[in-house]
């Protein structure tokens, strides 16, 4: 079919469906959405709270526990060590098919008495207060980090160890502090979308790159400061000279280093062994259209934070899968999985369904491992279930349900609880008129016995009594990061600040974590010119280091990327920013 331009019923707004779309639906035997892709994206993402923690009563065993769910959520919440035990059996849930009522009300109804796990931790030890967990080891409040020990306020981390306050840090990084989006470092600090490099601090996009300081682009260097090549005794006083383990320095190297990255160009998308792609943040992927933060896609649309897809559209969160349409975290070699939450280990072929493992023709079902042939997690045989799933789909097509993810009043969490208010922040007001519901954080009632003014300034001044404290956040709630107000320091955390000789922090793990977040671009292509001016200064501070094809005119070539216009930034298309940097 040609491509066609639909008004979206959740806003109001035109959107395009590609010719290749309209392949893919046909492909997997869907109609074509109704909503434009933000606003699918929000529908799924509304269903992930990756980082707020609550403490409430298991509905099941009347235990104390830590929880994604809030005290007042409508579902039936159970303590994960119950939930993945053998003692639960999710068939004692299940119920007919009613065709008098439609299908999303029905499937609210049923999941609100199906018990769904508190915390998805898994073949984890010593991992608590963590959410979306698997074969860790003494982690501390981190979200989706896997096969990785020692992490503490780390987001995505995966196979890798002691790394603090991180947002993804993977393949074997360790020894890590206040790092974005970094592979196989180490030993470093501050240094943001970086590979192999070590013992490093404050970089970004740096490749290969060891002892080096203040730097942006380099590849495979040594002793740099300020991208000036040093020798190791002048680099070493340097370096010295910034006092990085007192508090002080910290921040006047964070303020010297956001103002060196307004003076070097910037590549206008980060795009890297891929063909035939748009969207930003794209590595060893082929054939793949608007989709964001994501390795190793083919032949994929609307896919979010994810690796490994291969023939998917309308995906966040997951990986190693074939086939998935409008689903958010399944995993594990999944095919042919439509609507779906949290499907993984090698389910095949289920639709409108939860936290399936392993299981293959169920539709409508919530938590069941190495099933098939289910339906609201009742059991049918083969030929019955093929003959009730036609009945359903009818019904579904009838009330305009087949075809879209579930309604935004199923989510389980407020608004303002989940990874969509991070990509897409909404007011209570309009959170509200969408039919979600809006959580308030609940003053703790705190009482800080130390303001982060008082702290000492120099880690070596710091002795154990620190530990007994609690410190007063330096934003005292006054940010829109859902601030804690206070905070502590945990024993396993100050003796890393120690060896590593890192002053203590002054903001809650909240405002920390969302002081990283702002070095995620946004996920809005904008038009633009390349700012490279030839022989003249680009953005008035740069000057070009060798002579580039369009010679000293300016380069004028039209360009897209997701860097905020007002960021101050010195942006360049492909072409001249290699030419500067390689």
């Amino acid at each position: 079919m040609k491509p066609q331009t639909k008004n979206c019923k959740n806003c109001n707004q035109d959107f395009i469906i590609e010719t290749s779309d309209f392949s893919f639906y046909e492909k997997i035997k869907v109609p074509p959405p109704s909503w434009c892709p933000n606003c699918r994206c929000i529908r799924r993402m509304v269903h992930r709270n990756e980082r707020n923690l609550f403490k409430r009563t298991c509905d099941v065993t009347g235990k104390n526990i830590i929880s994604i769910y809030r005290a007042d959520c409508p579902y039936t919440i159970c303590d994960k060590d119950f939930y993945f035990s053998d003692d639960f059996d999710p068939f004692k849930y299940g119920v007919e098919y009613n065709p008098e009522v439609s299908f999303f009300e029905q499937f609210y109804e049923f999941a609100k008495k199906v018990p769904t796990p508190s915390l998805f931790v898994r073949n984890s030890e010593n991992c608590e207060y963590n959410q979306d967990m698997s074969g860790a080891s003494n982690c501390y409040l981190c979200s989706r980090t896997h096969d990785s020990k020692n992490m503490f306020y780390t987001y995505r981390g995966n196979k890798s160890s002691d790394c603090y306050d991180c947002f993804q840090a993977i393949e074997a990084s360790e020894f890590l502090y206040e790092c974005v989006n970094v592979a196989t470092c180490s030993n470093s600090q501050f240094i943001h979308f970086c590979e192999k490099c070590s013992d490093s601090s404050f970089l970004y996009n740096c490749v290969g790159c060891v002892d080096c300081f203040m730097c942006t682009d380099l590849r495979n260097k040594q002793c740099c400061y300020k991208n000036v090549q040093y020798s190791r005794e002048d680099y070493k006083k340097i370096l010295d000279s910034y006092n990085l383990n007192t508090i002080e320095g910290q921040k006047k190297a964070l303020t010297e280093f956001e103002d060196l990255l307004k003076k070097y160009p910037r590549k206008n998308l980060t795009i890297i062994r891929s063909n035939d792609v748009s969207g930003d943040n794209i590595v060893d992927s082929k054939d793949s259209h608007n989709v964001w933060n994501t390795k190793g896609l083919e032949n994929c649309a609307y896919v979010w934070d994810s690796m490994k897809f291969h023939d998917s559209m309308d995906t966040y969160s997951g990986a190693s899968v074939e086939l998935v349409y409008e689903a958010t975290a399944t995993t594990a070699h999944s095919n042919n999985c439509h609507f779906c939450v949290r499907v993984y280990k090698g389910s095949l072929d289920c639709e409108y369904s939860w936290f399936l493992q392993n299981c293959s023709n169920c539709f409508g079902c919530i938590s069941l491992k190495s099933k098939e042939y289910c339906i609201f997690n009742t059991q049918y045989t083969k030929e019955d279930y093929f003959e009730l799933l036609e009945k359903i789909k009818n019904q579904m097509m009838k009330d305009g349900e087949y075809g879209e993810f579930f309604p935004l009043y199923t989510s389980p969490f407020p608004y303002n609880d989940t990874v969509s208010q991070e990509y897409f922040p909404w007011d209570e007001k309009r959170a509200l008129e969408k039919g979600m519901q809006w959580g308030s954080f609940e003053d703790k009632n705190y009482k800080p016995t130390i303001s982060a003014t008082d702290l000492p300034n120099d880690i070596k001044d710091v002795d154990d009594s620190i530990l007994n404290e609690v410190i007063g956040c330096e934003h005292n709630g006054a940010c829109l990061h859902g601030c804690t107000k206070a905070f502590r320091i945990v024993a396993d955390e100050l003796a890393y600040y120690r060896r590593k000789n890192i002053p203590l922090p002054r903001k809650c793990a909240n405002c920390r974590y969302y002081r990283r977040l702002e070095y995620r671009n946004p996920t809005i292509l904008r038009d633009m010119v390349c700012m490279c001016t030839g022989d003249e200064l680009s953005n008035g501070v740069y000057k070009n280091t060798i002579t580039h094809t369009h010679g000293a005119s300016p380069c004028g070539k039209n360009i897209q990327t997701t860097i905020k216009e007002d960021g101050g930034y010195i942006i360049y298309c492909d072409e001249c920013y290699k030419k500067e940097v390689f």
